[in-house]
């Protein structure tokens, strides 16, 4: 057999077990949550996407807290390593900005090394308008949105999407967050570099490999507990 026949036999190996494998809501549906003013399927909790990455959705309630609240914390107050630890003692070690303006969140950077899953992560949060990441804007009079993509600190790369959506309601503010992990690319590469990364990462064979139920549930936990503690220290440190 020829090297031709090698690589479209290969080419239709993958395809087939792609196919195969490829279950469940697609990704762009999971975007659409936060249009509904009723709860999705799953707020909290986490699954396997169409697609292969995996989707950890989170609902944190917060009494006594707002939507604009919520968006200060991001926009003013968080600046050092103490406020960062403030907002989770155990699991947060260190913090830094890069293109942070005052009061403003879109296209600051945020540097940081937690603990997620008893892992050591060292990532670079890079904030985006929520557009980018789900193709439209939630922000209302009622509601806030913070969106991002994730990237490991030392190499570049993009791994994850997410988005945080607080909503006030009559009992305080909810805070509907989503991650998808597994979504891979290089803001630095140009097209081609590009698609052969995407070729190669952002398959459901490569994801289904790279990203396991145990890296989504230790999310699911760490951000509930940063949330839980950021809805304890808002009330107190907001300017009256």
């Amino acid at each position: 057999m020829n090297r031709t026949s090698y690589i479209i036999g290969f080419l239709l190996f993958f395809c087939g077990a792609t196919a195969f494998i490829s279950s469940g809501p697609s990704r762009a549906s999971t975007r659409a949550d936060f249009t509904l003013d009723a709860y999705s399927d799953m707020e909290s909790g986490v699954r396997r996407l169409r697609d292969g990455t995996y989707e950890v959705a989170g609902l944190v309630r917060m009494p006594g807290v707002t939507a604009a609240m919520f968006r200060w914390w991001f926009t003013d107050y968080l600046e050092t390593t103490e406020h960062y630890k403030m907002w989770h003692p155990v699991d947060h070690v260190w913090m830094d900005w890069e293109h942070k303006r005052p009061s403003e969140i879109v296209g600051a950077h945020h540097l940081v090394h937690e603990y997620i899953g008893g892992e050591m992560n060292r990532l670079r949060i890079q904030f985006v308008d929520p557009e980018i990441i789900l193709g439209y804007d939630p922000t209302d009079e009622n509601t806030e949105a913070i969106c991002a993509r994730a990237a490991e600190l030392d190499t570049g790369m993009n791994i994850a999407e997410m988005c945080h959506v607080a909503r006030n309601t009559p009992s305080g503010m909810e805070l509907r967050s989503r991650f998808w992990m597994g979504v891979v690319s290089d803001p630095d590469a140009g097209p081609v570099r590009s698609f052969f990364l995407s070729l190669a990462a952002n398959n459901p064979v490569t994801r289904r490999l790279a990203v396991d139920k145990a890296n989504a549930l230790a999310l699911l936990r760490h951000c509930t507990e940063e949330m839980s503690y950021l809805a304890n220290l808002l009330p107190g440190i907001y300017p009256k």
